[in-house]
């Protein structure tokens, strides 16, 4: 009898030795948990900006792809950008996978006359340079980022055996100046003068400027609103595009007698 009720007394100090250690463990793990998150809470955190989806390599980004988060400061990268609006129309240069934070270094400014071209292109383009000589180039009015058509006059022939008439038209539509290149020139001082523009088109555009050029035609700029995008159908204007847009009474033997 003596001997159960001693085991009765062993078996409850074990127990209550065992309670008190899981006890005295559980007070501590809060103890290390609270004191982790006052030392979190402490820590200086600074905006980030986040990939919030993967973003393939050459893409404009937009604001839906990414989003602001806050993080230690010691974990931000030292050019990381701190503002969505800093990454919006950027090109990325490399794939960003989502959750990435975005650098400087691995974006482009289309608009920054430093920016590597090549970045800022589709990949179905090629660069060209355009002559600046029309009066719009040459009043250096022009600037990296601009929206432009080009407007070309040559002579051409409606009909075989006709006589040629100079006939003016929209060559490209919505070009953007990837560049301005300049040349300088000694009068009094060193004075930069626009000598031609790059711009992106497809390998037929751009054989048929070259084409232009070659020939001579006279080539004009029109520069576009900066939200204007949209394509439009005009008609190329003649001489006898004007005599009927204006309604002009003029005689058929006239205009047939005109060299």
């Amino acid at each position: 009898m003596k001997e159960r009720r001693g085991w009765l007394w062993i078996s409850a100090g074990v127990l209550l030795a065992i309670l008190a250690g899981l006890l005295t463990f559980q007070l501590t793990s809060q103890l290390q948990v609270s004191a982790q998150t006052r030392e979190e809470r402490d820590v200086p955190t600074t905006p980030v900006v986040v990939a919030a989806v993967d973003i393939p390599a050459f893409a404009q980004i937009d604001n839906t792809q990414v989003t602001l988060q806050e993080i230690p400061v010691h974990l931000a990268p030292k050019d990381a950008l701190d503002s969505v609006e800093d990454a919006v129309d950027r090109l990325s240069l490399a794939p960003v996978s989502a959750g990435e934070i975005l650098v400087k270094a691995r974006l482009a400014d289309p608009t920054d006359d430093d920016a590597p071209i090549p970045y800022t292109m589709a990949e179905d383009r090629v660069l060209m340079a355009v002559p600046a000589t029309s009066l719009m180039g040459r009043l250096d009015m022009l600037s990296v980022g601009d929206r432009i058509d080009l407007a070309y006059s040559q002579e051409l022939s409606r009909n075989p055996g006709t006589e040629p008439t100079v006939t003016t038209f929209l060559t490209l539509q919505n070009l953007e100046v990837k560049g301005v290149l300049y040349r300088a020139k000694a009068q009094g001082g060193v004075k930069k003068e626009p000598e031609a523009l790059l711009v992106a088109v497809s390998p037929q555009e751009a054989l048929i400027v070259k084409y232009l050029i070659d020939r001579g035609a006279p080539m004009d700029i029109l520069v576009r609103a900066p939200s204007n995008t949209a394509l439009v159908e005009v008609t190329p204007v003649d001489e006898q595009f004007l005599i009927d847009y204006f309604q002009l009474d003029i005689p058929a033997d006239l205009t047939r007698s005109r060299p």
